[in-house]
């Protein structure tokens, strides 16, 4: 049985300019049956056609804040380190998955990438939100 392909997009490091990727992303999709592969974030989007192409799904990962212009708002002091091309990549990536009626799973960020491009609004920091107590935080760096 051929096992799906599962197109994973990456995390930036802006202080070591690289891609990286945590090791449970990818054991998790082996684990459930699948080829794991981390996506380039590529400046040029005339070639992610043909790199959605190779995947037989997509999963959005965690990692920087989704820039808050995406869904009207200025920064606040509170938000985290923003990535500009991995929002414009990833919004991109998701619509030619469905267009070509792939899964998509969004973890954490990817989640809240996915809520956006569909025109969704967030709250940049929890702890801001009237009657709540939680705390903001980031938890990768």
């Amino acid at each position: 049985m051929k096992k799906p392909i599962i197109g994973v997009t990456p995390l930036f490091d802006r202080e070591r300019d690289s891609y990286w990727m945590l090791p449970g992303y990818l054991e998790g999709l082996e684990q459930a049956g699948a080829i794991p592969i981390v996506l380039p974030l590529p400046e040029d989007l005339d070639d992610l056609p043909q790199l959605v192409s190779l995947c037989d799904g997509l999963l959005f990962t965690g990692a920087h804040d989704v820039s808050p212009a995406l869904y009207g708002e200025t920064p606040k002091p509170t938000c985290g380190e923003i990535c500009p091309a991995r929002d414009r990549i990833e919004q991109a990536l998701l619509h030619l998955a469905l267009e070509r009626d792939l899964p998509v799973l969004g973890i954490c960020r990817g989640a809240q990438i996915i809520n956006v491009a569909h025109g969704g609004s967030m709250w940049q920091d929890l702890s801001l939100r009237p009657g709540n107590t939680l705390k903001h935080m980031q938890a990768i760096r």
